[in-house]
């Protein structure tokens, strides 16, 4: 069903260590709109449209990733809300909220609560995503932790999480969304569909009325949606997904996806793929040429044709998307542009990966990376 690259995808999109730049000091800004935080927006209805993933801050942590770090302050905020965005996603590690007992460590929390009052301050809308979960991780093979989805215990004590984090947040308006669980990849696709539910209805017992992302099994990726239930009654259960195909262009020379990246010359999109032999993994093979008509309006497609018979009236957000800094600027601008009008044209909202990481809208020095032209010029 997958891409053979699906199955490289495992160590990307933000979980490795080796995706984040270091990061200039809050006051190190070369683009003028951070100089002053723009007057906060107007109050009103919010929009999940056009959204940035605030990445390595509150989850994969490791090396030089300090957790809460000050490099993400109000003024990133405020140039996110400036540069036509409407919303943010914030991976948080619920394994680091948690303290022995299972409750919350206010210590761990400060920091999103933080994040949260500068959304309210600028006008967004701010999803709270669990990226990791007891139990339950995106890694691939040997590593891979998916015992959530069998170990009833661990299933409980997830669903005694979202009842903590349901309560605690029960007081936010509507710009706040809850997403269960980043990149799912139960054995079976039915396991998910049961995971959902229960935490759906931990999440129920406090907040009857709020947007709840569902994700669909095997990293989010779109072809498992179909095998995606949505509770019939409940017309606030949203569906998100995520896409980075195809992985030579969106991951090229990322060194944890093609271990020979260094030596992979540059795939240009959209174009005629280059010789990658002795960049492929064993038994591989790449497409003669990239396109939007080829590579990424099909697989949009698709995710219409479903959401029209089985998901009618719903939210589509497409959660992650992104392309490794290394790729040709103005091919990760075509890139982004391609997807981004896929996505509006069956009227998905969508959420970059990420901000200020190795897949960035913004660069280190504090200036506007290719993918924000992509996103938001045609």
């Amino acid at each position: 069903m997958n891409s053979p690259f699906v199955l490289l995808r495992r160590l990307l999109f933000g979980c490795s260590v080796l995706s984040f730049l270091p990061i200039a000091g809050a006051t190190d800004r070369a683009d003028p709109a951070a100089g002053m935080p723009p007057p906060p927006a107007t109050a009103g209805p919010h929009t999940f449209k056009r959204g940035v993933n605030i990445d390595n801050w509150l989850s994969q942590n490791e090396g030089e990733m300090t957790y809460g770090a000050p490099w993400f302050t109000e003024q990133d905020v405020a140039w996110i809300a400036a540069h036509g965005f409407d919303h943010l996603r914030l991976p948080i590690d619920s394994r680091i909220w948690l303290k022995a007992d299972g409750s919350l460590d206010e210590a761990k929390v400060a920091p999103f609560d933080q994040a949260l009052a500068w959304v309210r301050k600028y006008g967004l809308g701010g999803i709270l995503d669990v990226h990791f979960l007891e139990g339950a991780d995106f890694n691939s093979g040997a590593a891979s932790d998916v015992r959530v989805f069998t170990d009833p215990a661990l299933l409980d004590r997830a669903a005694n999480l979202w009842r903590t984090l349901a309560t605690r947040y029960a007081h936010e308006g509507d710009y706040l969304r809850f997403e269960l669980l980043n990149e799912p990849k139960a054995d079976k696709n039915s396991q998910l569909n049961v995971f959902n539910l229960r935490m759906l209805a931990a999440i129920r017992e406090s907040n009857p009325t709020r947007v709840v992302y569902f994700p669909c099994n095997k990293w989010n990726t779109i072809p498992n949606v179909v095998d995606l239930e949505l509770p019939a009654h409940d017309p606030n259960v949203a569906v998100t997904v995520h896409f980075y195909e195809p992985l030579i262009f969106t991951h090229q020379k990322a060194p944890w996806a093609f271990p020979a990246g260094d030596k992979m010359p540059a795939v240009p999109f959209p174009g005629k793929v280059p010789d990658l032999t002795g960049v492929l993994p064993a038994g591989q093979t790449a497409p003669a040429t990239l396109s939007a008509a080829q590579d990424i309006d099909p697989m949009f497609e698709r995710l219409a044709d479903w959401a029209r018979t089985k998901a009618a009236g719903r939210e589509i957000l497409l959660g992650e998307f992104g392309v490794f800094f290394k790729a040709d600027p103005q091919s990760t601008t075509n890139w982004a542009r391609a997807v981004r009008q896929a996505c509006e044209r069956h009227g998905f909202g969508w959420t970059v990966w990420g901000y200020r990481s190795v897949f960035p809208v913004r660069q280190k020095d504090g200036s506007s990376a290719p993918m924000l032209e992509g996103l938001m010029r045609d």
